[in-house]
């Protein structure tokens, strides 16, 4: 009875109003760049959207909430890399499964990661940082957003390949890791660069290097990782659109419609751009195949960093 109800409510689809669940606390960059993009698919489909945020748990909290919701379009997710990629091989006990308890509807935005030291440090450079890394400094701080999360992740495939012995200092976020850096307390981290780009512009910290495998239109002068001696090094932060499993195609569709053509709007991808995020539509079963890679890559580099939560 329950399908078939949502089977007929389907077609007049949507009707009221819908919840996007960004599960992480206000003002980081899945939060930005959610309410950019609920703005212009609530004008795009006629109805109001409530972005809501719903942190805990590196976003397994809000994204389980979304998973095992009432599939009928009204509860949809703004999932990042964490919750979508990472979590199920960091979490011992996750109570949901992100490929089949959630249906991928679109990429959203993506941008990778800045390499920020303190104002203190003596590295004005990424070729500074990896000489002092294999000398002297060997015992150099890095702040993450948390244990596991893709900012202790990168650092600690750096920290590899480099062979030094940097000092883990989880933050609960990465607001809080931010603002150690700038304050001097810990020497480097890999920030999302939404996140950043007031600190880097106001010089509170400094920035070294991106990790995409081209520079950021955000910040043009600053040079990759992969360009300065490491071209295996990526890493891309991401959010994108989901729906819980069962939710009915029609309404899949629809969704994936309204997020492709508020994706393509100049307005929105100028706004993104300010954030330092770039658009990267993709169809339902283009992105499926994306989440699926990335969990591949996001597995090995959990189990490098030996990262596990209870």
């Amino acid at each position: 009875m329950a399908s078939t109800s949502l089977i007929a409510h389907s077609s007049n689809y949507p009707n009221k109003t819908i919840r996007l669940i960004v599960p992480f606390e206000p003002g980081g960059s899945s939060d930005i760049t959610a309410r950019i993009v609920a703005e212009e698919m609530r004008k795009i489909l006629g109805q109001t959207i409530i972005v809501e945020n719903l942190g805990g748990v590196g976003g397994s909290r809000g994204s389980e909430v979304v998973a095992k919701a009432t599939p009928d379009g009204y509860i949809l997710l703004w999932g990042n890399v964490a919750p979508i990629a990472i979590n199920q091989h960091l979490y011992k006990n996750l109570n949901y499964d992100s490929q089949k308890n959630l249906i991928a509807i679109s990429l959203g935005t993506i941008f990778p990661n800045v390499l920020v030291v303190q104002p203190g440090l003596k590295a004005n450079t990424f070729a500074t940082l990896v000489a002092q890394s294999k000398k002297e400094y060997s015992n150099l701080t890095f702040a993450s957003a948390g244990n596991g999360s893709s900012t202790h992740l990168a650092s600690a495939w750096l920290n590899d390949l480099l062979g030094s012995k940097w000092l883990h200092v989880p933050f609960k976020g990465g607001g809080p890791a931010l603002l150690a850096i700038a304050s001097g307390q810990v020497d480097f981290y890999f920030s999302a660069i939404p996140s950043a780009l007031p600190f880097i512009k106001a010089g509170k910290v400094f920035a070294l290097a991106t990790t995409g495998k081209v520079r950021d239109p955000s910040l043009p002068n600053v040079p990759t990782v992969a360009e300065q001696g490491f071209p295996q090094f990526e890493v891309i932060n991401w959010n994108g659109l989901f729906a819980p499993a069962n939710t009915p195609p029609e309404i899949i569709q629809q969704l994936s419609k309204a997020i492709l053509d508020a994706l393509a709007s100049p307005t929105v991808k100028e706004k993104l751009a300010a954030q330092g995020a770039m658009t990267q539509p993709m169809k339902p079963q283009e992105f499926s195949k994306f989440i699926a890679e990335e969990s591949i890559k996001w597995e090995k580099l959990v189990k490098l960093a030996n990262a596990s939560i209870e």
